[in-house]
């Protein structure tokens, strides 16, 4: 069947149901993890840190994506199972690089080194998997990454959305959010290595959702409809492991930044606007934002 071009270059998606298998992929591999995540929770069965909830994250990822790979009947499914495989797989690995480097490093690593450390691998992870995706898809089913090259209109974009980022950060006021106001002395010790590791948090991020899904279900579903999919994915991901406490009113606004984010990844062609604007984001929230809401 002969396919038309959209104006990102990306073959738009062809006539007739081929979006309801990676549709059903998306939402059945939420559901799952969402199951063996939260499902113990709600009986108080699963305290944080208690239980090794990252190990039943990664088991159900291998599973999903381990069944499309063999099974030629979800064929359809495995690029987007692959890519929620990314989302899972290197969260696991970064959530446990820290007792890991504690055991092997005898406690000599500082807390900045350990999170440098595990965000390292964060990246090598999701790399990994991208890796398997270039090479093990077919064709029409492997997703667009953008990640080479950018030409003006997303220079552009990245040198604007990190300026409009720096400068919500600085005109954030203090006392709402708890703090006197941003510490000077904390930022000179912590930022040589926190720095990075927030880069490169947000480069894996931006690789895993508005890379590898983004650019798994745009091949078969409306650029609308892929958009709002990774989007809600994004969203979910922070509800489940990462936003607690007060920074939970940060989550709506996560599946936003996903929306435009994702938008912005169509409208350049690149990859590099959003993890230029999401690296922004991660200094600038745990600069501004968090040290107050958690009283530090």
């Amino acid at each position: 069947m002969q396919r038309r071009l959209d104006g990102s270059g990306v073959p738009s998606p062809p006539d007739g149901g081929a979006w309801r298998r990676p549709l059903l992929a998306l939402v059945v591999a939420a559901a799952a993890l969402a199951v063996v995540l939260l499902g113990p929770r709600l009986f108080d069965t699963d305290p944080i840190g208690v239980d090794p909830f990252d190990l039943r994250l990664a088991a159900v990822a291998l599973v999903l994506a381990g069944a499309a790979a063999v099974w030629e009947r979800l064929a359809e499914m495995r690029a987007v199972l692959l890519a929620v495989a990314a989302v899972v797989l290197p969260y696991c690995a970064w959530s446990a690089t820290p007792r890991v480097l504690e055991r092997v490093a005898g406690g000599r690593l500082s807390f900045d080194a350990e999170v440098l450390g595990s965000d390292l691998v964060y990246v090598a992870g999701t790399l990994a998997i991208a890796a398997v995706a270039l090479r093990r898809l077919p064709e029409r089913w492997r997703p667009r990454l953008r990640l080479l090259g950018a030409g003006p209109r997303a220079l552009a974009v990245a040198v604007l959305g990190v300026a409009a980022v720096v400068g919500i950060a600085l005109a954030l006021p203090a006392e709402p959010l708890g703090r006197l106001g941003i510490p000077v002395a904390a930022l000179r010790r912590d930022l040589p290595l926190l720095g990075p590791a927030y880069v490169l948090q947000a480069a894996a991020q931006e690789l895993q959702f508005r890379g590898l899904l983004l650019g798994a279900l745009e091949r078969t579903m409306w650029p609308a409809a892929a958009n709002a999919g990774q989007a809600l994915l994004f969203g979910l991901a922070h509800i489940a492991v990462l936003y607690e406490g007060p920074a939970a009113a940060l989550v709506p606004i996560t599946v936003v930044l996903g929306l435009v984010l994702g938008a912005l990844t169509r409208w350049t062609g690149s990859l590099w606007p959003a993890i230029a604007i999401h690296s922004a984001l991660e200094v600038g929230i745990a600069v501004a934002i968090l040290p107050g809401l958690y009283g530090q």
